[in-house]
Protein backbone atom coordinates (compact mmCIF):
# COMPACT_ATOMS: atom_id res chain seq x y z
CA UNK A 1 0.00 0.00 0.00
CA UNK A 2 2.77 2.51 0.77
CA UNK A 3 4.45 1.65 -2.53
CA UNK A 4 1.24 2.38 -4.42
CA UNK A 5 0.86 5.70 -2.57
CA UNK A 6 4.48 6.54 -3.44
CA UNK A 7 3.83 5.83 -7.13
CA UNK A 8 0.94 8.32 -7.22
CA UNK A 9 2.99 11.00 -5.46
CA UNK A 10 6.07 10.37 -7.63
CA UNK A 11 4.05 10.68 -10.84
CA UNK A 12 2.43 13.89 -9.60
CA UNK A 13 5.76 15.46 -8.56
CA UNK A 14 8.22 14.08 -11.14
CA UNK A 15 6.01 13.27 -14.09
CA UNK A 16 6.65 10.41 -16.51
CA UNK A 17 10.35 10.24 -15.52
CA UNK A 18 9.48 8.99 -12.03
CA UNK A 19 10.78 5.59 -11.00
CA UNK A 20 7.75 3.54 -9.96
CA UNK A 21 7.23 0.41 -7.89
CA UNK A 22 4.30 -0.74 -10.03
CA UNK A 23 4.70 0.79 -13.51
CA UNK A 24 1.97 -1.45 -14.95
CA UNK A 25 -0.55 0.09 -12.52
CA UNK A 26 0.27 3.70 -13.48
CA UNK A 27 -2.61 4.08 -15.96
CA UNK A 28 -5.17 2.87 -13.40
CA UNK A 29 -3.83 4.85 -10.42
CA UNK A 30 -5.83 7.88 -9.23
CA UNK A 31 -4.50 11.18 -10.54
CA UNK A 32 -4.32 14.16 -8.15
CA UNK A 33 -6.41 17.18 -9.12
CA UNK A 34 -3.35 19.42 -8.75
CA UNK A 35 0.19 19.48 -7.36
CA UNK A 36 -1.21 20.79 -4.08
CA UNK A 37 0.09 18.52 -1.25
CA UNK A 38 -3.43 17.83 0.03
CA UNK A 39 -4.58 16.68 -3.46
CA UNK A 40 -1.53 14.44 -3.81
CA UNK A 41 -2.15 12.96 -0.34
CA UNK A 42 -5.80 12.28 -1.20
CA UNK A 43 -4.87 10.54 -4.47
CA UNK A 44 -2.09 8.57 -2.74
CA UNK A 45 -4.53 7.43 -0.03
CA UNK A 46 -7.01 6.38 -2.73
CA UNK A 47 -4.27 4.37 -4.51
CA UNK A 48 -3.29 2.68 -1.24
CA UNK A 49 -6.94 1.78 -0.55
CA UNK A 50 -7.29 0.45 -4.09
CA UNK A 51 -4.18 -1.70 -3.64
CA UNK A 52 -5.46 -3.02 -0.29
CA UNK A 53 -8.80 -3.98 -1.83
CA UNK A 54 -7.09 -5.79 -4.71
CA UNK A 55 -4.63 -7.67 -2.50
CA UNK A 56 -7.22 -8.81 0.05
CA UNK A 57 -9.11 -10.90 -2.50
CA UNK A 58 -6.88 -13.58 -4.06
CA UNK A 59 -7.96 -14.55 -7.53
CA UNK A 60 -7.76 -17.99 -9.09
CA UNK A 61 -6.30 -16.29 -12.20
CA UNK A 62 -3.58 -14.57 -10.18
CA UNK A 63 -0.27 -16.36 -10.84
CA UNK A 64 0.83 -15.71 -7.25
CA UNK A 65 -2.24 -17.51 -5.85
CA UNK A 66 -1.70 -21.19 -5.18
CA UNK A 67 -4.46 -23.35 -3.77
CA UNK A 68 -2.29 -25.63 -1.63
CA UNK A 69 -5.23 -27.72 -0.48
CA UNK A 70 -6.02 -28.59 -4.08
CA UNK A 71 -2.40 -29.29 -5.01
CA UNK A 72 -1.57 -31.48 -2.04
CA UNK A 73 -5.11 -32.85 -1.51
CA UNK A 74 -4.74 -31.96 2.16
CA UNK A 75 -7.67 -33.91 3.64
CA UNK A 76 -6.50 -37.10 1.90
CA UNK A 77 -2.86 -36.35 2.77
CA UNK A 78 -3.68 -36.34 6.48
CA UNK A 79 -5.60 -39.61 6.14
CA UNK A 80 -2.64 -41.18 4.30
CA UNK A 81 -0.24 -40.03 7.00
CA UNK A 82 -2.46 -41.53 9.70
CA UNK A 83 -2.66 -44.82 7.80
CA UNK A 84 1.13 -44.84 7.47
CA UNK A 85 1.46 -44.82 11.25
CA UNK A 86 -0.51 -48.08 11.38
CA UNK A 87 1.97 -50.01 9.22
CA UNK A 88 4.38 -52.38 10.93
CA UNK A 89 8.07 -51.48 10.58
CA UNK A 90 10.11 -53.28 7.93
CA UNK A 91 11.76 -56.53 9.00
CA UNK A 92 15.51 -56.62 9.48
CA UNK A 93 17.50 -58.79 7.14
CA UNK A 94 18.49 -62.26 8.43
CA UNK A 95 21.61 -62.45 10.60
CA UNK A 96 23.56 -64.39 8.00
CA UNK A 97 23.20 -61.79 5.26
CA UNK A 98 26.30 -60.09 3.84
CA UNK A 99 24.71 -56.65 4.06
CA UNK A 100 24.40 -56.43 7.85
CA UNK A 101 27.52 -56.09 10.01
CA UNK A 102 27.76 -58.61 12.84
CA UNK A 103 28.99 -57.78 16.32
CA UNK A 104 31.78 -60.00 17.60
CA UNK A 105 31.12 -62.27 20.55
CA UNK A 106 30.85 -60.33 23.84
CA UNK A 107 31.22 -56.91 22.23
CA UNK A 108 29.01 -54.20 23.69
CA UNK A 109 27.87 -51.90 20.89
CA UNK A 110 26.86 -49.13 23.28
CA UNK A 111 30.18 -48.81 25.07
CA UNK A 112 32.48 -46.02 23.83
CA UNK A 113 36.11 -45.39 24.84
Amino acid sequence: MPAAAYDVAALALRGPDAVLNFPANAPTNPVPASTNPSDIRAAAAAAAAQMAAESSQPSMNDPAFIDEEEIFDMPQLLVNMAEGMLLSPPRLSPLGSDESPEASEGENLWYFD
